[in-house]
């Protein structure tokens, strides 16, 4: 093994500078290729008599710069900057697996869509719809999972070849250890939820989704813990749980039912955009008047929700942003072998319009 050594310490010159020069050198020589793995920062600190703390800053140092590149379990290696140039000019594919219920051109997907397309043009990748039963999927070098269900990535997940590259978006990866790019859903309950009860409600209804889908389980864990924090009674008979992203008529027929009796509740929280206009259609229906009747908070920000008649107040999700981000992270990963993203967990905006007042009498 080749013997490294320290250059002479200029004055004022930090210890630590030297030792990275004492590596840079090293590389520049040959000793350390391109590629190739250097010796541990244990073993830097006792070549050239520096203790271990200063060895490790330098190399973190070098790891900041881009001159080495840790890989956890395996150790640091000299940055090929050849390699990760060719990687970066080359053309990414990558399928977007949507779930089988999806409704694409839904302001919530179409946005989702624009921040991966955004993403894609900058890093140079071409992007493929696929759905759950492709067979398109070896044409791949990695996927983007949208808003699956659980059992559906685990099926998906299943068909891949190991080591296959993907990230899941608008929902959890956790169960296959997959990073996950989503909204904090349950946050965004509890704004809803916080809001209402600020203006004097007391009893607040729910309006949501499917279970099978994680950030529709969120948001209603969400609204019940804000509940049970601000000591509002959860009334079952007002929580109510559409199979899917629209109510169907018996579930419309059951919000009538509930909004029509004597003791109905003074807000609703409505879970998804296509919800809000259920609400506003039975309230509509049954002469109620927003929001002297009864408060509207819901989910999402499309620009008809300014041509709602009241306007909305609702949560504006940062879709295209968890879009953009999903995709970065992703092609980090395929290009440069980075180790798996942690999840990352944004936060929706309260935006505050007239469908949300104080109760009356």
């Amino acid at each position: 093994m080749h013997q490294l050594k320290l250059p002479v310490q200029n004055k004022n010159q930090p210890l630590h500078e030297c030792v990275k020069e004492a590596v840079v050198e090293a590389i520049n020589e040959g000793v350390f290729k391109p590629g190739e793995r250097i010796c541990s920062t244990k073993e830097l600190s006792r070549q050239l008599s520096v203790s271990v703390v200063t060895a490790h800053r330098a190399m973190q140092e070098l790891v900041t710069y881009g001159v080495l590149d840790r890989k956890q379990g395996l150790g640091t290696f000299v940055v090929d900057k050849l390699d990760q140039e060719k990687r970066k000019k080359r053309l990414s594919k990558i399928g977007l697996v949507f779930h089988r219920e999806s409704m694409i051109g839904d302001y919530f997907h179409s946005q989702i869509v624009d921040g991966l397309r955004q993403a894609a043009n900058l890093l140079n990748a071409e992007l493929t719809m696929l759905h759950f039963d492709s067979e398109m999927m070896g044409s791949n070098d990695a996927f983007v999972f949208v808003n699956p269900t659980a059992n559906e990535l685990d099926y998906f997940c299943s068909r891949l070849d190991k080591g296959t590259n993907g990230v899941v978006v608008a929902a959890k990866g956790e169960t296959l250890k997959l990073p996950a790019i989503d909204v904090d859903n349950v946050d965004m309950a509890y704004q809803a939820v916080e809001h209402l009860y600020q203006l004097g409600h007391r009893s607040i209804a729910y309006v949501g989704g499917t279970h099978r889908l994680s950030n529709n389980a969120d948001r209603y864990a969400g609204f019940r813990k804000a509940c049970e924090q601000f000591g509002i009674e959860v009334n079952d008979r007002f929580m109510l749980e559409a199979n899917g992203a629209r109510l169907d008529r018996n579930e419309k027929i059951s919000l009538s039912t509930v909004f029509a009796s004597s003791n109905r509740p003074t807000a609703v929280f409505a879970a998804g955009y296509y919800f809000v206009l259920d609400v506003y259609e039975t309230a509509i229906t049954l002469g109620l008047e927003i929001p002297k009747d009864l408060s509207v908070v819901g989910v999402d920000d499309p620009p008809s929700a300014m041509y709602l008649s009241p306007t909305l107040t609702t949560l504006r999700q940062p879709l295209v942003e968890v879009g953009h981000a999903a995709l970065s992270s992703l092609i980090d990963m395929l290009r440069n072998d980075a180790s798996v993203k942690p999840n990352q967990l944004l936060r929706a905006e309260l935006v505050i319009r007239q469908s949300s007042g104080p109760p009356v009498g």
